[in-house]
């Protein structure tokens, strides 16, 4: 009921006129028929085909290429009425849409009965579900002589696209095909290699400069798929989903942007290098923000869209023909390459202008374009690579020379050297006879002082039997003079000279009978941590000498202490605290501490002064 109303309502305020028809004749074989068709705009998206057809006038015929520019969320329905005036009875007609990126696309065969078989396929759906295996919406028309049909289109949409549609002949239809994937696939073939090529120039020579050219030619390769859909026809015809990242909008985005970074790197010699740098990177900024605002938020006119792609597209070349300028110094090929990649953009943003009559040629301009920018890139490479390899092959031809001139000015030293080797030689020849005559008398003489020096050394032995022994009594005579009679300070101190004396004498005393642990008893040992002292092999108890001594837990240099044992022990000598206290050079109060501690161990040990003993006073601990 809904769309009868709505038919209705079209009908009186629609605009009624006659039912364009397109007229099948002998003289053409092809047919560009979107202006030959109606259309009609269905808001209510409940129409059906055969309500439609019952309803002629409801339709309006298209004006423009994208029929209406807004209405982008309805259904757009299509009429084609057809009629074949043509004589020959054996061909058969096909109907091709060039907008192959339409979401979905439902095409409407009359039957006999009366009734429609439909046809649906898509961007949105698997590539298998067409009739036809072609790049493009492809449906056989089975209209005959002397037949009128009409044929209806039902269109989902998400852009205001230029449809372009085309009905031709079997044998037209299969030339234009097989020419057009002929053409695509030169085409392609000619940018992989040239990528391939770009992709070995980056490992051969190491310069990034070509990683951005492999990128550029990736993305034009990609960017060529998503205006053929020749990518969804071979490469992922079970997946649309991957055409939404093949759509024009997102591919022109990464076209754009590899094209700005491969000329910043490209004019980077071409100086003012980082101003072209800032100026790339606002630019490809710019781009992504917009193109951002188109996906997100809602397409911008297509006239604004032009002017601002091909501003961004254009900083780069402007930017480069100034620095060329400034430095006069014109990369040419470079120049028309961008030129080239420039005007193709422009051709695509000016599409719907037909720039030449034959809409094929017209459509692949863009391609053309790319070609021939890929070519005088390629072309630019080369030359550099040759311009290198000249600079190169000068290089060696300077390193030859002078490697010939080093080699001459070696050879004449050489032959100077080897005239002074001779020389020299025979001077040594002589020294070496003199030297052998020499060596004869040093021989007979080391004989000789070998024997003396066997006989010193029998003599030197004696010699320090005789000092040790000599040095062992004159310790022992020293020690007995200072035990038995009286000295000064001074020369006791010549006898027990500093703590490690002390330390040897003390470590004499105690252990003179052997050591033995006082922890666990045990009677082998190691050197102690204070000289003279010994560590227990057994539980490594490390006594010191003046453990369990007169000396233990001493405040005062032990040599003092030693003449302070020495002067108390003698009977001939009666020294005041004060006099102590001079003489050793230490305070009252520490010489009358110590005193006390000497008397303390005498009257203990019941020891008796005398002349002789004051060492075992020594050993008595008081702790």
């Amino acid at each position: 009921m809904r769309s009868t109303f709505y038919l209705a309502m079209v009908m009186v305020w629609g605009n009624i006129h006659a039912q364009t028809q397109l007229h099948l004749t002998d003289e053409k074989d092809h047919y560009i028929v979107q202006k030959r068709m109606d259309f009609l705009i269905d808001s209510t998206q409940h129409f059906s085909v055969t309500d439609l057809a019952k309803k002629p006038e409801a339709f309006q015929p298209i004006l423009r290429a994208d029929v209406v520019p807004d209405h982008l969320d309805d259904y757009l329905w299509l009429r084609l009425v057809v009629q074949n005036q043509r004589s020959d009875h054996n061909e058969s007609w096909y109907f091709e849409s060039w907008g192959f990126d339409i979401d979905e696309i439902s095409f409407f065969i009359p039957m006999d009965s009366g009734d429609y078989q439909v046809r649906k396929m898509g961007y949105d759906l698997p590539f298998h579900m067409r009739p036809i295996f072609h790049k493009n919406f492809t449906f056989l028309l089975d209209v005959h002589p002397g037949e009128t049909k009409t044929y209806f289109i039902k269109i989902k949409r998400s852009y205001p696209l230029q449809f372009s549609f085309h009905i031709r002949t079997n044998e037209a239809f299969i030339f234009h095909a097989l020419n057009e994937y002929l053409f695509l696939g030169l085409y392609y073939g000619f940018l992989f290699i040239i990528m391939f090529f770009s992709l070995y120039l980056t490992v051969k020579l190491r310069d990034k400069l070509y990683v951005y050219f492999s990128l550029l030619i990736a993305t034009t390769i990609w960017y060529s798929f998503s205006r053929d859909g020749l990518g969804f026809q071979f490469l992922w015809p079970s997946f649309p989903a991957i055409n939404y990242f093949a759509k024009q909008r997102i591919a022109e985005l990464l076209l754009i942007i590899s094209t700005l970074a491969f000329s910043s790197k490209f004019l980077n010699n071409t100086g003012d290098y980082h101003r072209i740098r800032l100026l790339t990177w606002t630019a490809i900024g710019l781009k992504f923000c917009i193109s951002f605002y188109e996906e997100i938020v809602t397409p911008i006119s297509s006239d604004i869209g032009f002017i601002l792609s091909l501003g961004i597209l254009g900083v780069p070349f402007v930017a480069g023909l100034i620095a060329q300028v400034r430095r006069n110094q014109f990369l040419w090929l470079s120049n028309i390459a961008f030129l080239c990649l420039f005007l193709s953009f422009v051709q695509v943003y000016a599409s719907d202008i037909t720039i030449i009559s034959n809409l094929v040629i017209n459509w692949y301009l863009f391609n053309a374009g790319i070609f021939l920018e890929v070519s005088f890139f390629s072309l630019s490479i080369i030359s550099q690579i040759v311009s290198l390899r000249r600079q190169n092959e000068r290089a060696n031809k300077e390193r030859i020379i002078i490697l010939q001139e080093h080699n001459r000015v070696k050879d004449q030293l050489n032959t100077r050297l080897e005239a002074k080797v001779a020389e020299r030689t025979r001077k040594i020849e002589d020294l070496l006879e003199d030297l052998a005559e020499k060596n004869e008398l040093l021989e007979a003489n080391n004989v000789r002082l070998e024997d003396l020096n066997a006989q010193v050394s029998e003599m030197n032995q004696l010699l320090s039997k005789d000092n040790k022994k000599l040095q062992t009594d004159i310790d022992e005579v020293s020690r007995a003079r200072v035990l038995m009679k009286g000295v000064d300070f001074e020369e006791f101190k010549k006898i027990f000279s500093d703590k490690i004396e002390c330390f040897k004498f003390l470590s004499e005393l105690k252990w003179k009978t052997g050591f033995k642990c006082k922890k666990c008893g045990y009677n082998k040992y190691s050197e102690g941590r204070i000289p003279f002292g010994r560590r227990c092999k057994n539980c490594n108890y490390d006594e010191s000498p003046t453990t369990f001594t007169l000396f233990h837990k001493l405040k005062f240099p032990i040599e003092k202490a030693f003449y302070m044992v020495y002067l108390i022990n003698r009977k001939d000598a009666d020294y005041t605290l004060n006099e102590l206290s001079e003489l050793l050079e230490l305070r009252r109060e520490t010489c009358w501490a110590f005193k006390q501690k000497i008397l303390t161990a005498i009257e203990q040990s019941d020891h008796h002064k005398d002349l002789s003993g004051w060492d075992t006073l020594t050993l008595i601990s008081l702790e």
